[in-house]
């Protein structure tokens, strides 16, 4: 069965293509670059998008209709702000006061640091907009013109304290009036007072917010530069010597995750230049018997062309999708790193496959062959790579799916470049070889025949070598090659070796098992965040002292029951109960209800009983019974059914508060716990919302999204795995080979420290598509080998392939080995992801190795063609007739044969091929039952011998 049908075509329309842009090199020039040109107005019409809150939460996530249920129903005004019951925190500044030296924050000379730290927020923090200053309480949101909150809570609370007063924690009763006081806490020791009740003992931190207004977009644009004024002033506010400071505003996650990409742009540089200059060092051949350069056959102009493309690539891509309206986020900066190291790669290929052609051909025939040989594996590299990031895109994360779809159009781009602009300028190139040019410089070289007549000038710089055209096959033989494939492979295949290595192997699975089992699921907040961040000893703190205890979580009863009836209150309480006695909640004592406050009001201030027709009439009498009754929030009123000038309770809320949020798997747990609490009171449609349910609802679906975009990818790999292996059985072991790489950087990245999350997400989808590469590489070169025993096949595909995919993978660790010290998670996940650190001392040593790179060479170079000798032995290898092994005549044919297709027999290359593009091997054998054939594809005829 022609299981290379596939290929076949695709060589054959490549080697067209070839001829044609050998013929007219110009227009591929220039429409890519006038193309790129006019995608770069792009560039000017970024739509960026920084609200980590919306890339980092599922789209359609739940805690999303929470939120909006709460919006709905009691939307955040200038006017009706109440502490504890806003669910966003558009221009909200949070600022915590702990005490030195572990001491009590409600002593009086700390109260009084706090003091004066509040009142120099209110009152020093200004600044000037259209001519006219704006401070604290021209920005505030106040409820009921009832002027700013300004935390009178924390001044009130320590004079209490200092008069020997008795607070009650979390609750706070003062005759009757109280409040919530356990999330401004932190850090609290309570001693038991009577009936035993928690007293406040002694605190070590307090937590105060700041909300200003957000509306309309002036507003909101100065409360904005006002938190960015508060930010400056707190950085130089003078050391206090009884309280430190720590804050964080609305805008810290944005700002933070824009000098995350300022610091890619120098680095993005470096890398650049470092790639050219390995891509250079990578060009250069040298005159055999000596250290001189042939600067005909050296290519460095070419190198540095072949980067500029990827460079291309980047810019259109970027551009292009900007002009559709794509959003941009700042994470995307670090997808240049990664084509750039891809379009490295692709012209290393595409070098490589010309120098495996003759050069007593004519430069036609030597383009058609190239791109017949180099396009097709460039295809499946684009392939397997678009394809990886088209999986990654349907994740339902934005940050990921942005990432993904600018990754994926802009490795598209690198490939459609490859075979237009960088094709163009490899046919030029040639072109100049052909005629004995200096690569450099494009004067006449001089033949290195002539190098005792010359200029010592002109020996360093101007040399060049001419073709042998007395042989027809004028093909350089690299020294790699003979390296793994007369040791190396020699070496491995020893049984003590493969021993050895099949024992590697299981260790290698049982440690990224152990990994696995492990995971930690999330990408908290505080790691957007660069190293250096002042907000970062924020949410330590708030972990500490605040997460610990305290926090309230908002349960809305979207369809209240009639509560006229009395049984219907009843099985409000149990509700209650039920929430505050859950995992998670603090107890009955934390719980701020309007309908338990009303009830106190009538049954125990005014001592009457309830009456349950009148129950409304009641609850409305009770809220107007205050000044500015902030419970008259906690309520949403509509028309009664049967009376149509009456209204009654649609929905109400109430608050709980909660414990033990300090980790991410604690605070996944939390938010289960109170869903699993509302699930079994279907009758009242019952929601729960906290800001922190945002990102749980990422720690939720992270590990069923990452499995499913693996799953989906692996089934596209063994797909054109299929498509391009030349024997579909082989298809399973690269399968197997990618899963397991897979498995491993999943595993190890965990043991490294890395949780799985969205930034680590979006490198796995990245391992996904080069795994597949390695693993089809020595499947392919195992299947096509001409050895008849299983050693020899291996010893043939790394003779071939070992250096290749070797050096193919250095250009994506020097790409990407700039990100390795940038002190920001949302990089160094990156890089860990790809870069697998050994560290070496206890300060900055530390040994690097790409981590799924050095996986995919593990299973490439060791555990495949070790996997491939002993268990595949016949089954995925095209069977030979017996009476052909033997044959010297047939060896005389094939080395016949070998020639006239301009490519040693042993199947090598000269330069590095890039680990996810699949070598095309010149000949291919297939043995049916009378003879084998050898077809020919370096030839455009396609013709087809028979062997004797």
């Amino acid at each position: 069965m022609a299981w290379d049908c596939v290929e076949r075509r695709a060589a054959s329309l490549f080697r067209q293509l070839g001829f044609f842009v050998c013929d007219h090199p110009l227009p591929f020039i220039v429409f890519p670059l006038l193309f790129t040109t006019a995608m770069g107005v792009g560039l000017l019409h970024l739509n960026p998008l920084s609200d980590a809150v919306y890339l980092f939460t599922p789209i359609g996530a739940q805690s999303k209709m929470e939120r909006m249920s709460i919006h709905e129903k009691w939307p955040l005004t200038d006017n009706n702000y109440i502490p504890g019951r806003a669910v966003t925190q558009s221009r909200e500044i949070q600022v915590t006061a702990l005490a030195r030296n572990d001491s009590n924050i409600l002593d009086t000379k700390f109260a009084n640091a706090v003091y004066q730290l509040d009142k120099y927020i209110q009152t020093r923090v200004r600044v000037l907009h259209n001519g006219h200053y704006y401070s604290y309480k021209n920005l505030c949101l106040q409820y009921k013109n009832g002027g700013c909150p300004s935390n009178k809570h924390v001044h009130i609370l320590s004079d209490l304290y200092n008069h020997g007063f008795n607070i009650t924690y979390p609750y706070f009763r003062f005759g009757s009036e109280g409040g919530y006081i356990g999330s401004s806490l932190g850090g609290v020791t309570v001693m038991k007072g009577e009936n035993e009740t928690d007293i406040l003992a002694s605190a070590k931190a307090w937590f105060m917010i700041y909300h200003l207004k957000f509306h309309p977009e002036e507003m909101s644009y100065i409360s904005g530069e006002w938190e960015l004024e508060l930010g400056r002033m707190l950085k130089d506010y003078p050391e206090d010597p009884y309280i430190s400071i720590t804050y964080f505003h609305s805008q810290t996650l944005a700002d933070e995750l824009k000098r995350n990409a300022d610091t890619l742009v120098p680095r993005f540089v470096i890398s650049f230049t470092l790639l050219v200059v390995f891509s250079t060092l990578c060009s250069l051949c040298f005159i055999d018997g000596s250290f001189s350069i042939d600067w005909v056959l050296s290519k460095p102009i070419l190198s540095i062309l072949g980067v500029v493309n990827a460079g291309i690539a980047i810019l259109t891509g970027i551009g292009c999708l900007s002009l559709i309206g794509m959003p941009y986020n700042d994470i995307v900066g670090v997808m240049p790193f990664l084509v750039v190291a891809v379009g490295t790669d692709n012209m290393f290929l595409m070098v490589a496959a010309v120098r495996r052609t003759s050069r007593t051909h004519t430069v036609h025939e030597r383009m058609g062959e190239c791109m017949a040989d180099a396009a097709v594996s460039i295809l499946i590299t684009s392939s397997t790579d678009v394809l990886s990031f088209g999986v990654g895109t349907i994740t339902t994360i934005p940050a990921v799916q942005i990432f993904c779809v600018y990754t994926g159009v802009a490795i598209f781009f690198a490939f459609l470049y490859q075979i237009t602009f960088f094709a163009a300028c490899l046919a030029l190139a040639m072109k100049h070889e052909a005629a004995g040019r200096n690569s450099m410089f494009f004067v006449e070289s001089v033949p290195a025949e002539k190098r005792k007549s010359l200029s010592t000038f002109q020996r360093i710089f101007n040399m060049g070598s001419v073709p042998d055209h007395s042989s027809s096959n004028d093909v350089k033989q690299p020294l790699t090659s003979r390296f793994f494939g007369e040791w190396y492979a020699p070496v491995l295949m020893n049984p003590f070796v493969r021993g050895i290595a099949m024992v590697w192997f299981v260790i290698y699975l049982l440690g990224a098992s152990y990994g696995c089992s492990r995971i930690k699921e999330g990408l908290e907040p505080v790691n957007l965040l660069v190293e250096d961040s002042y907000a970062i000893p924020h949410y330590r703190l708030l972990e500490k002292y605040f997460w610990k205890y305290g926090q309230q979580v908002q349960i809305v009863i979207n369809n209240a029951p009639d509560l006229r009836n009395h049984t219907s209150r009843d099985r409000v309480h149990a509700m209650v109960l039920d929430f505050a006695t859950s995992k998670h909640a603090i107890g009955m004592e934390s719980v701020q209800f309007w309908l338990f406050e009303m009830e106190r009001y009538y049954q125990k201030e005014l001592q009457v009983q309830i009456i349950d027709s009148s129950f409304y009439g009641l609850l409305q009498h009770f809220l107007a019974s205050k000044t500015n009754n902030p419970l008259a929030e906690d309520i949403y009123w509509g028309p009664m059914p049967d009376d149509d000038n009456g209204t009654m309770v649609q929905s109400f809320r109430f608050i709980v508060g909660m414990k033990d949020l300090v980790t991410t798997m604690d605070q996944t747990d939390a938010t289960m716990s109170f869903r699993d609490v509302a699930a079994r009171w279907p009758e009242f449609n019952v929601t729960t919302f906290m800001p922190i349910w945002m990102f749980t609802d990422q720690y939720i679906i992270i590990i069923p999204n990452t499995v499913q975009n693996i799953i989906i990818a692996l089934l596209v790999m063994i797909v054109i795995a299929v498509l391009f292996i030349p024997q579909p059985m082989c298809s399973l072991w690269v399968a197997l080979a990618c899963a397991s790489i897979d498995f491993g950087v999943i595993g190890y990245m965990t043991l490294w420290g890395v949780n799985l999350d969205a930034i680590s997400m979006i490198t796995i989808i990245m391992s996904i598509g080069f795994s597949v590469d390695y693993s089809a590489h020595i499947a392919y070169g195992y299947v096509v080998s001409t050895r008849d025993t299983a050693t020899g096949r291996v010893q043939e595909a790394l003779s071939a392939l070992g250096w290749p995919l070797f050096q193919g993978a250095m250009s994506t660790i020097i790409a990407v080995s700039v990100l390795a010290d940038i002190p920001a998670y949302m990089i160094v996940t990156f890089f860990k992801t790809v870069i697998y650190l050994l560290k070496v001392s206890r300060h900055i040593g530390f040994f690097q190795v790409v981590l799924s790179i050095s996986l995919g060479l593990l299973h490439g170079l060791v555990f495949l063609p070790v996997l491939l000798s002993i268990f595949v032995r016949g089954c995925c290898i095209i069977p030979s007739s017996p009476h052909n092994h033997h044959s010297a005549q047939k060896v005389e044919k094939q080395m016949k044969i070998a020639a006239i297709t301009s490519s040693p027999l042993h199947l090598q290359t000269v330069a590095p091929i890039r680990a996810s593009s699949p070598i095309s091997f010149p000949h291919r054998f297939e043995y049916t039952d009378d003879s084998p054939t050898v077809h020919n594809r370096s030839k455009s005829s396609m013709k087809s011998e028979h062997l004797d």
